[in-house]
């Protein structure tokens, strides 16, 4: 198969050697779509994790890496982010 693979690759190579720039990177960008594309149906391949599992191990590499460690009071936090935004600027008294 590797010998295949080479003499594909320079084929490929020889036909892209002869485009202008400007299509050479029109290539490129198929070439990555290709690579995500294979990627993603490596993905749907695999078994799927069920969400709960999924949820638990997001949530434990979460708490290893500390990413709330800055906030001091948790309860406050929260009612501050939950606060709206005002819907316009205020404006000064005249």
């Amino acid at each position: 198969m590797n010998i295949t693979m080479n003499t594909i690759a320079k084929k490929i190579l020889e036909h892209l050697e002869k485009l202008p720039d400007q299509m050479q990177e029109e290539t490129l960008d198929f070439v990555c779509f290709l690579e995500k594309k294979a990627k993603a149906s490596e993905r749907k391949l695999q078994k799927p994790e069920p969400n709960g599992t999924r949820l638990a191990r997001l949530m434990q590499e979460a708490s290893h890496k500390n990413l709330f460690s800055h906030i001091k009071d948790p309860a406050a936090w929260q009612r501050e982010i939950r606060e709206d935004p005002p819907l316009t600027k205020p404006t000064p008294n005249n």
